[in-house]
């Protein structure tokens, strides 16, 4: 999930971790079917509540039968690790001990014995579910929906660290012709991006309405564009704006000054726009995304905010229209995704404003959280 506006002081509740196999850890990488020499410690990131950040030395992962060590290339700050760092040590428990962080691209260094399709020397990017692998969600390749609902971090396998070690089933090759940063892109908010447009499937026949552009919604505008449609883009903050219009949205409006509503339908002759996605997570943007979409239009809401009921039934049924959340992006859809990425040739590269080295976290996470940037990333050279 993903909140990324400015609007709300909305609150995270508490964070229940479940209890899955914690992560081995060695001092060095003996026990690994194949390796590559590296040190015997690794730097992360951990959360420890209202907004504090430390980048604590750990011990070097080792990959258990089925599992790869990845060097971290470039990891990326999503806004659902705002809402950790903003919360309390209490509600964060365990996780105040863990590496934060779920969006990395990197190389493989280490692979454990049982691993057969992935080698060191790889590019990857990781699929930041976990799985339970025995749900019906799972069995049916829907891992996002796994009934455990645990990503990398709340297991101590978080991605703002030197490495990172998951299952081979999570990591997915980078084709040469995709940075690290894409591949960073990829691992979440790309996905999540690309799941959500693939519900409202538009094309040039379209207007699309993106409320919230922050990077889900930025990147969202760029594909959209790509399926072919008329993008209409509402933002709070002067520097997602100039964001926005400089990756090429058709419209770009300031929120604050016109209204949504009136917006779509100036544009569209009175009719309303034919799909809305919403990502920032604000009650009064939810509101708008469903009142400004035509009948029988679509809305996808993407963003994480209140969960006091904030849409009236009445204004979905009498004109028939159709809501929907979208979540993580299904692993099957990787290869797709990649497809799409190439044949557009999309540069994600647009939507980065800031990079930072790992023992600046705290810095990164205070720009990330003013809600003023666009992707903010760790890099390692």
């Amino acid at each position: 999930m993903h909140g990324e506006g400015v609007r709300g002081g909305w609150k995270l509740g508490a964070t229940a971790v479940r209890p899955l196999p914690p992560l081995r850890v060695h001092g060095g990488f003996g026990s690994g079917a194949g390796s590559a020499p590296r040190r015997n410690s690794m730097r992360g990131v951990v959360l420890k509540g209202y907004r504090q950040v430390e980048v604590r030395t750990f011990p070097d992962p080792v990959p258990g039968p089925d599992e790869v060590v990845i060097q971290t290339r470039v990891a990326a700050i999503c806004g659902s690790d705002l809402h950790f760092y903003r919360d309390t040590p209490e509600n964060l428990g365990p996780r105040t001990e863990m590496v934060v962080g779920h969006e990395p691209s990197g190389v493989v260094v280490a692979v454990g014995s049982c691993v057969r399709n992935v080698r060191v020397g790889d590019r990857v990017t990781v699929y930041h579910h976990m799985g339970c692998g025995t749900c019906a969600h799972c069995l049916a390749g829907d891992i996002m929906l796994c009934e455990q609902h645990v990503g990398i971090a709340a297991v101590g396998r978080g991605a703002d660290a030197d490495y990172v070690c998951v299952p081979e089933r999570n990591c997915l090759r980078l084709p040469d012709e995709l940075s690290f940063v894409d591949g960073a892109f990829i691992a979440c908010i790309a996905g999540t991006a690309y799941s959500a447009l693939l519900k409202l499937a538009p094309s040039g026949r379209d207007t699309l309405a993106i409320l919230g552009l922050g990077p889900v919604g930025l990147v969202a505008g760029m594909m959209a564009r790509a399926f072919g449609a008329r993008v209409v883009g509402f933002e709070l903050v002067a520097e997602r704006l100039d964001l926005a219009r400089r990756i090429g949205l058709d419209y770009v409006f300031d929120a604050g000054e016109v209204d949504p509503v009136a917006v779509a339908r100036d544009l569209t002759g009175g009719r309303g726009a034919d799909g809305a996605l919403e990502t920032s997570g604000s009650p009064v943007a939810q509101v708008q995304a469903v009142r400004l979409v035509r009948k029988r239009g679509k809305v996808v809401f993407a963003g994480a905010g209140r969960e006091e009921p904030c849409i009236a039934p009445w204004w979905i049924m009498q004109r028939e229209v159709t809501l929907m959340g979208t979540f993580v992006m299904p692993i099957h859809l990787y290869e797709d995704l990649v497809r799409f990425i190439l044949r557009h040739r999309l540069d994600f590269e647009q939507v980065v404003t800031h990079r930072f080295s790992i023992e600046d976290a705290a810095e990164a996470f205070r720009l990330a959280d003013s809600g003023r940037t666009g992707k903010v990333l760790f890099v390692w050279e």
